[in-house]
C-alpha cells in the first residue's frame, strides 16, 4: 500500500481515512487526524459535494470557496464518487480493503441504503475502524429529525442554563456540540486503531450530538439527577444558573470584565462596597432555594453598580491581585492582537481563496512542531491520482469519468 500522508512527521502518518462526512462534526474530526499527519481522502457527491462548499457564513465567499468549507477541511484530498451507482460503490469498496478508517455521518437510514454499513465493510476489510456520527443516535423516536447544532442544543436543556427567568432560554452562539461530537469521533477513531491493531480486529464506534452535549454538561446533569435541583434562572443575567454569583459578565466604563468563581468578600473589599460586603455575609441556608435565589439575584446589581464607573484593565489587575478570578471581554481582533496568541494562527495557500488566515493546529507534538498544512480540496481535485493509488488504470479513470461514476 502506498500511502501518502499529509505530514510524515506527524503521529498518524501511514494511517490511510475514507471520509465521507460533511457539515461540521465530521469534517472538523477528520481535518484534526489530518494534521496529525493522517491520510485523509474527502469522498463527495460528483455534482455538489460537502453542502459547506455553498453554505455561506455570512455571505463571505474567497476566489468562488466559503469559508464554510476551507476552514474546516485543510490537509484532505477530494475525490468525487456517486455512492449511489453499482460502480461507484464498487470502487468504494475497493477503496475500503486498502485503508484504516472509514468515517461517516449520513442520515440515518443512508449508510444501509447504500450498503456501507459496519458489517459490510468489515467483511471487505477485517481490520477496518468503523465510526458513525449521528444527531440523536442510532434508535429512539428523534431518529428521523434533523441532527442540528441549535436543535440538539435545545433538545438537551442547554439553553436553560443562562439568561434570565423572563428571559428567552440562551443557546450558545458557536456550534458548540458539533464541535465537541467531532472530538468524541476523533477519540473514537484514535481508541478504535489502538483496539484493532492490540487485538487485530475491526472496530465500530458510534458518537451522537446528543451523547456529546450530555457530556459537556456532566455535572449539571449529575447533579441534577442525584437531587432533583436545578439551575434556577433569576432575574440577573448570570453566565450559569448553577453557579454561585457573581459568575457572569459585567460592564465597566470602558468595556466589560468577566468574573467566575471567587468570593464575594474580597471582590467587595477591591470595589469597596458595603452592600456587598452584607451580601457576602448573608448568604441563606442552602435548603431555602426562593430565599437563596432572591439573593442570587441581589448580587448581580450590586456588582454591576460597583463596577460601571471602573476602568477595565486597572480594576482586573486589582481583583486579581486579590485572588479574584476575572478577566476582560475581549473581541476577536482583541484577541488576534494579543500577544498570548502568537501561535494560535496562521495562513495557508489556496488555488482559488489566496492565502487563509486560520487557526494552527490545537494538538502540537514534539515531533511534528510546524505540522504541514494543506489547503482545502477544491471537489474531485484529486479524484485521479488517488484512484491511480488505488490500482485504477488511466484508462479505466477516463471511463469512469465518462460514466458520471466518478468526477
Amino acid at each position: 500500500m502506498t500511502t501518502i500522508a499529509t505530514d510524515p512527521t506527524g503521529p498518524l502518518a501511514g494511517i490511510r481515512v475514507l471520509d465521507l462526512t460533511l457539515a461540521l462534526a465530521g469534517p472538523l474530526c477528520t481535518q484534526r487526524l489530518g494534521d496529525m499527519g493522517a491520510e485523509i481522502i474527502k469522498i463527495e457527491g460528483p455534482n455538489r459535494g460537502d453542502f459547506t462548499r455553498t453554505a455561506k457564513m455570512r455571505d463571505v465567499v474567497l476566489g468562488g470557496e466559503t469559508t464554510t468549507f476551507l476552514s474546516i477541511n485543510r490537509n484532505k484530498r477530494s475525490v468525487a464518487i456517486d455512492l449511489k451507482t453499482p460502480k461507484g460503490q464498487a470502487l468504494f469498496f475497493r477503496m475500503v480493503k486498502d485503508v484504516d478508517v472509514v468515517i461517516q455521518n449520513m442520515r440515518p437510514g443512508v449508510a444501509e441504503r447504500l450498503g456501507i454499513t459496519f458489517d459490510a465493510l468489515k467483511a471487505a476489510n477485517p481490520k477496518i475502524v468503523y465510526v458513525s456520527i449521528s444527531g440523536y443516535g442510532d434508535t429512539g423516536p428523534m431518529l428521523p429529525r434533523p441532527g442540528q447544532d441549535l436543535l440538539v442544543q435545545s433538545f438537551s436543556g442547554t439553553t436553560f442554563n443562562a439568561g434570565t427567568t423572563d428571559g428567552m432560554p440562551h443557546p450558545s452562539p458557536i456550534y458548540i456540540v458539533d464541535v465537541a461530537a467531532s472530538h468524541n469521533a476523533c477519540e473514537a477513531v484514535l481508541a478504535g486503531i489502538i483496539q484493532r491493531d492490540r487485538r487485530g480486529v475491526p472496530v465500530e464506534a458510534k458518537v451522537s450530538l446528543l451523547a456529546a452535549v450530555l457530556e459537556i454538561q456532566i455535572q449539571e446533569i449529575t447533579t441534577h439527577m442525584s437531587t432533583g435541583r436545578t439551575g434556577q434562572r433569576g432575574s440577573a443575567p448570570y453566565a450559569s444558573a448553577w453557579m454561585e454569583p457573581p459568575y457572569g459578565i459585567f460592564s465597566t466604563t470602558d468595556g466589560y470584565i468577566a468574573i467566575a468563581q471567587s468570593s464575594l468578600a474580597a471582590i467587595a473589599e477591591v470595589l469597596n462596597s458595603d452592600k456587598l460586603a452584607e451580601l457576602a455575609t448573608s448568604r441563606p441556608d442552602p435548603g431555602d432555594d426562593a430565599a437563596l435565589q432572591k439573593w442570587r439575584d441581589a448580587v448581580y446589581p450590586v456588582v454591576q453598580e460597583a463596577l460601571r464607573p471602573l476602568p477595565t484593565e486597572s480594576t482586573v489587575a486589582a481583583l486579581d491581585a486579590a485572588g479574584v478570578w476575572c478577566g476582560p471581554v475581549m473581541t476577536y481582533d482583541d484577541l488576534i492582537a494579543h500577544p498570548q496568541s502568537e501561535g494560535l494562527f496562521t495562513e495557508y495557500e489556496h488555488p482559488r481563496a489566496g492565502r487563509l488566515k486560520t487557526l494552527s493546529p490545537a494538538i502540537r507534538f514534539s515531533t511534528q512542531p510546524t505540522p504541514t498544512l494543506r489547503g482545502a480540496p477544491m471537489l474531485g481535485e484529486h479524484t485521479g491520482e488517488v484512484l491511480a493509488e488505488f490500482g485504477l488504470s488511466s484508462t479505466a479513470i477516463e471511463e469512469l469519468k465518462s460514466e458520471g461514476v466518478v468526477a
